[in-house]
């Protein structure tokens, strides 16, 4: 684990921005924003217990970097990048298939009361408030989990079931037994 301008240290439980709970690290965001904080980190696919019931393994790892910054518009915000491999199930031929996982948002914190006066103004930003504390795990496995696909298919060409291993019944025109009436 990784902390850049953090006095942080999981197996002393100190922390400086960082609080533990159940050995999750989750952060004060405005303060880790205003302070231009960065955190890189890995997760074990097999701890994000979501991501993992879609996976067919769980081994493997995502890696994330979050980066603090106050906007121009002087509202904190993070920037997290998530990217990593995950192994899921094909849908047409029943095989694995990697699924590289690549995301980028904008977290954007606001005080509870101004939430119902946000609009989307910026399609890759998300608003949360500035009182919550920030799971930044739970936050990754979100990120991933948005960038799955509902049905998880080989590109065309590279299917096994496309390649004639897996073959349908021939199809029988439902009609041809009326032409055998036609001729009685």
């Amino acid at each position: 684990m990784t902390w850049r301008a953090y006095d942080f240290d999981r197996k002393k439980k100190s922390q400086y921005y960082a609080v533990l709970m159940s050995d999750r690290a989750t952060l004060d965001a405005v303060q880790f924003a205003e302070s231009g904080g960065e955190l890189i980190d890995e997760i074990a696919i097999g701890d994000l217990q979501r991501l993992a019931a879609f996976t067919r393994k769980q081994d493997g790892s995502l890696r994330y970097r979050a980066t603090g910054r106050r906007r121009g518009d002087g509202k904190p915000a993070i920037r997290l990048e998530v990217s990593g491999l995950v192994v899921l199930t094909c849908q047409r031929c029943l095989e694995a298939l990697e699924q590289r996982i690549e995301a980028s948002r904008e977290i954007v914190f606001v005080e509870q009361s101004g939430l119902g006066e946000i609009a989307e103004e910026e399609p890759d930003a998300d608003y949360l408030p500035a009182e919550t504390p920030l799971d930044l795990e739970e936050l990754v496995e979100d990120e991933a989990m948005l960038c799955l696909p509902m049905a998880p298919k080989h590109e065309i060409g590279e299917c096994p079931a496309q390649d004639g291993e897996i073959k349908a019944a021939p199809v029988r025109n439902p009609f041809s037994v009326l032409s055998t009436l036609k001729k009685h």
